[in-house]
């Protein structure tokens, strides 16, 4: 049926809406064993729903009109399917498609559907199936276990490793967006949770994107043309790459909420002697992993092209979210990120798109980001003793205060540390993150500021606090110390004035 047979079905079904047979009539059809009939059928109510969702939604839905739709999913006709899987698509906006609980009845047949489908060359049916399995799977209550059964929610995983791992990459994309709404904590069987089964969706979902952003890197623009083409390249390949990210978002969440659930930690029917890699524990390392070896080099990659603020939100959402996920990791992997220049690039993300109240999701990830780096860099020193509790205390409130706050370039940043002004309250704090995210850089050596610059800002620093009777946290002091020390010029010796403020500081 053509899209102007559609229009005029729907103007005339909306001309006699009074006419309450309307959903049982085109059940008959869908009950006929007529395959014409059959799509007809769905096609009347799509153009139906497509018109007027709102007011005819329900009818359907109370017509048990889901049932049957879902019972077409397993029709040899590739048109029949399809059309079933718009019309389910288009109901699944509706509340009360959940409420009736038609998903629970539904979801396997979805599932069996798609793996049908998936071994077939349509590539519509492979998309408009997927958008279907990701509608349901993103819309179900959480009240509502949608899988009931952990064989059921193993191949739902299956289905979608093979539909990430699709050389279409259209499939992929879509399958991208059910595997992160998948990856929620109700859709998961428990007890036991397979991890194994999500490592090896992550795994696929992770190698696809490695490899689409490898293909994109291999071609060589030539001419306008060809640049043009390369611009709609990286464009697509972030928006790939925003998606994985989101799947491995969702999986970091899903690890998280676990940690709270003693019956989540581990297969409880793995034999003792077996080696325990179906654990949370070995799920966990495997997302911190996984992280380290492909999407960090991903992002890394990708940002030598362009800089998306969005993906630059998920990308360190998932970085602060491994500090919980693998707690007697976090101060190495702080290390890794400090010595990789973290600091230096959440800082340039800051400034660049944080200025004013513009990006303020993404300011408050970078800061919590930073935040969290930072004190587990603070907690396990490289060279001088751990701070007391009450140093870290007194950090952990100045960071939290001012690190929001910071959304300057280097250059300023420097300035600010100089300013000769009377300070006091949230300027004060953010001078002392300011110096501290310095510190934490130069210690880990990225020197992204030259050695001169920022011994005159320490000093200048430090001579205002002098001046002003003040005396920062020991740690800033400290920090304050060490900069002086490794950026002094041998030739050079400090002033007098600041042999004076460091004796009265101290």
């Amino acid at each position: 049926m053509n899209q102007d047979g559609l229009g005029e079905s729907a103007k005339n079904i909306e001309g006699s809406s009074g006419n309450t047979s309307l959903p049982l009539v085109l059940k008959k059809l869908l009950l006929s064993r007529d395959e014409t009939l059959q799509v007809a059928s769905a096609h009347c109510i799509t153009a139906v729903l497509v018109h007027s969702p709102v007011k005819h939604a329900p009818a359907f839905i109370h017509a048990d009109i889901p049932e049957f739709l879902f019972e077409h999913l397993s029709s040899s006709s590739e048109v029949l399917v399809w059309s079933s899987c718009n019309c389910l698509t288009l109901l699944a906006e509706e509340p009360l498609f959940f409420s009736k609980c038609h998903t629970v009845y539904g979801i396997e047949a979805v599932v069996r559907s798609l793996q049908g489908s998936l071994k077939m060359n349509n590539i519509e049916l492979h998309k408009q199936g997927l958008l279907l399995f990701a509608e349901i799977l993103t819309r179900q209550p959480e009240e509502i276990k949608l899988f009931t059964s952990s064989a059921m929610c193993r191949d739902a995983g299956r289905a979608l490793q093979e539909a990430v791992s699709s050389p279409v990459l259209e499939v992929a994309a879509e399958a991208l967006k059910a595997t992160s709404a998948f990856l929620r904590k109700d859709h998961q069987s428990t007890p036991p949770v397979q991890y194994g089964e999500l490592r090896a969706l992550l795994e696929a979902m992770l190698n696809r994107c490695a490899e689409f952003s490898q293909t994109l890197l291999n071609r060589r623009p030539l001419g306008h043309a060809s640049s043009r083409d390369s611009e709609k390249a990286i464009l697509q390949r972030g928006r790939f790459l925003l998606s994985t990210l989101e799947g491995l978002r969702s999986a970091c969440r899903l690890a998280i909420e676990f940690q709270s659930e003693p019956s989540a930690q581990e297969n409880p029917f793995t034999a003792p002697s077996a080696k325990k890699e179906d654990t949370l524990e070995a799920f966990s390392e495997f997302l911190l992993s996984a992280c380290d070896s492909l999407c960090i080099p991903m992002v890394m990659r990708h940002l030598e092209q362009t800089t998306h603020p969005a993906l630059m939100e998920v990308f360190l959402s998932i970085l602060h979210s491994l500090f919980v996920i693998v707690p007697h990791m976090k101060e190495k992997f702080s290390k890794k990120l400090a010595s990789s220049s973290f600091i230096r690039l959440t800082l340039e993300l800051k400034a660049r798109f944080c200025s004013g109240l513009s990006h303020s999701a993404l300011n408050q990830v970078c800061s919590n980001f930073l935040y969290y780096m930072c004190l587990n860099l603070l907690s396990a020193p490289e060279k001088t003793g751990p701070p007391s509790e009450e140093e870290l205390s007194a950090v952990s409130e100045l960071l939290q205060h001012g690190l929001p706050q910071i959304s300057s370039r280097s250059p300023e940043s420097l300035a600010f540390l100089s300013d000769h002004q009377y300070m006091e309250g949230a300027a004060r704090q953010r001078q002392y993150c300011i110096l501290l995210l310095f510190y934490l850089s130069y210690i880990h050596e990225d020197r992204f500021v030259s050695e001169a610059e920022l011994f005159e800002a320490v000093q200048s620093f430090l001579l205002s606090l002098q001046y002003q009777g003040k005396r920062p946290p020991l740690v800033v002091f400290k920090a304050s110390i060490y900069l002086l020390a490794i950026c002094q010029d041998k030739d050079n010796t400090l002033r007098e004035q600041l042999h004076c403020s460091l004796i009265s500081i101290s």
